[in-house]
């Protein structure tokens, strides 16, 4: 297969004309709470004015297949709120429902098949890790995709610097390690789940084990025919999906939503890597995190001289070795060490650093106390712009929306609660009861703001019959 390429610029690459960059986006992890948080994920915060984990997943691979060569693989939730922006003029390939890896990577293959005249080469990417050497990382990625032509199911190993016990590993074949800027591709042995401490000083001291990053590379057919050999009922639901949800290119997701909802929640380690004889890694070092909980984020993120991370409006007098973030007001420390102290503008986390694994306990008592703070902060970016919650209580709560200028909101209504609206700025074209209406403060074009109060018995955001059949969130 001839492949046209262009230059790349900076990276002094080639961008593969059948390469396609998928990145898994739909994640809604909490380990990083109280700034993550299901509406807001952490592949969708912005520490400053830096891009976003995401955005810088999407930069980082476009020197190798271009913008255009770039998949998403989101959720509804995401493509239509918190990362409706960021996913904005991006290839989308929305999940009706939550899989697992395995559905998911699954449907971005037959998906890249039935809309690409050839055979293309996946480089399937998390959406939420931190690489520090984007050079050297395309480099190894080039390398992976130079093996995936020949059949091979690539990883990417990250050798380790530390005996983590918090990431999975690889045990490649041979013994000690592969040369790692050479992007030597060794069969992979076996896949390990996080090892204890003491296991994994072992691989360190021992060599050839490497840290399982999540980073594939393969044909689209080949890993195809893997999930139908290792998880045939996947794979025969892809097929069915191949033949009755893709019409002239084109996924219908009417026709997707109830074949993909039977489909086995399986991570693609479990369903195909750990089984498959075509699997390979390449040993590599570029400056790798997961940013997997707030201490592996204090990891990757520069210190200042008494070793503190401090983010946002922070002041820090006699104190080492904490990560500080200020999310809306000052956040002060005197005389204390290995802290994570996170501040919002509903919650604050305090934590001792090597502990911040265990927000995950929080969450679950959080989730039992059934509080908003779990899924949602005080503002929540929606397509059409964003509400804030102005007052929250058990019958009533007020809420300030922000419209922008040419977008709408669902034609709806409650059975548990009444609304009632208040335009402060803007205009708006209103619909009651079929009637349409203008109400305005004044007449300008700018965001429509218009404070919402409910009052009812039940208040959840779940309450709503849309008229008009879209979910517009």
């Amino acid at each position: 297969m001839k492949n046209a390429s262009v230059n790349s610029g900076n990276s002094g690459r080639a961008k593969f004309a059948d390469v396609f960059g998928v990145i898994l986006a739909g994640g809604s992890g909490t380990r990083l709470w109280p700034l993550s948080r299901k509406l807001l994920p952490k592949q969708f915060l912005r520490f400053g004015k830096e891009e976003s984990l995401f955005e810088k997943t999407v930069s980082r691979i476009t020197p190798l297949t271009g913008k255009g060569n770039v998949v998403i693989v989101t959720n509804r939730l995401h493509a239509f709120g918190s990362g409706c922006r960021q996913l904005k003029k991006l290839r989308l390939l929305i999940e009706p429902e939550a899989r697992n890896t395995a559905p998911a990577i699954g449907l971005a293959c037959l998906y890249l098949l039935k809309t690409c005249k050839n055979d293309p080469i996946a480089v399937v990417l998390p959406s939420d890790h931190m690489i520090i050497d984007s050079p050297a990382f395309i480099e190894i990625l080039s390398a992976a995709v130079k093996e995936a032509r020949k059949g091979k199911i690539v990883t990417i190993g990250v050798k380790p610097e530390t005996p983590d016990t918090g990431y999975g590993y690889i045990k490649a074949a041979g013994g000690k390690d592969g040369a790692v800027r050479g992007a030597k591709c060794l069969q992979v042995e076996r896949f390990i789940e996080k090892p204890s401490a003491e296991t994994a000083r072992k691989y360190l001291k021992s060599g050839g084990y490497y840290w399982n990053a999540g980073i594939f590379v393969f044909k689209a057919s080949v890993m195809l025919g893997e999930l139908d050999k290792y998880l045939p009922a996947a794979g025969a639901l892809l097929a069915k999906i191949g033949r009755e949800a893709f019409k002239n290119g084109k996924l219908d997701y009417r026709a997707l939503s109830p074949l993909f909802s039977k489909m086995p929640s399986l991570s693609i380690d479990y369903a195909v890597m750990e089984k498959s004889g075509l699997v390979f890694v390449i040993p590599s070092e570029f400056g790798w995190s997961d940013v997997g909980n707030w201490r592996y984020l204090y990891g990757a993120l520069p210190k200042d001289g008494a070793g503190n991370v401090k983010l946002g409006d922070v002041v820090a007098i006699d104190s080492r070795n904490n990560l500080l973030y200020s999310g809306s007001r000052l956040v002060t420390a005197i005389g204390v060490e290995n802290l994570a102290v996170i501040e919002t503008r509903d919650a604050i986390l305090v934590s001792e650093i090597n502990r911040s694994q265990e927000v995950k306990k929080v969450i679950a008592e959080l989730k039992k106390r059934k509080r908003r703070e779990v899924n949602e902060h005080v503002t929540v970016e929606r397509h059409w712009g964003s509400y804030t919650m102005l007052e929250d209580l058990p019958n009533y709560n007020v809420k300030k929306l922000n419209i922008r200028p040419g977008c709408k909101i669902s034609y709806q209504y409650h059975k548990r609660r009444t609304e009632h609206w208040f335009v402060v700025r803007g205009s708006a074209e209103v619909t009651l009861n079929g009637k349409k209406m203008t109400v305005s403060r004044n007449r300008h074009v700018d965001n429509l703001e218009v404070i919402e109060v409910q009052s009812g018995k039940y208040l959840g955001e779940d309450d709503i019959i849309r008229l008009n059949g879209k979910a517009d969130l």
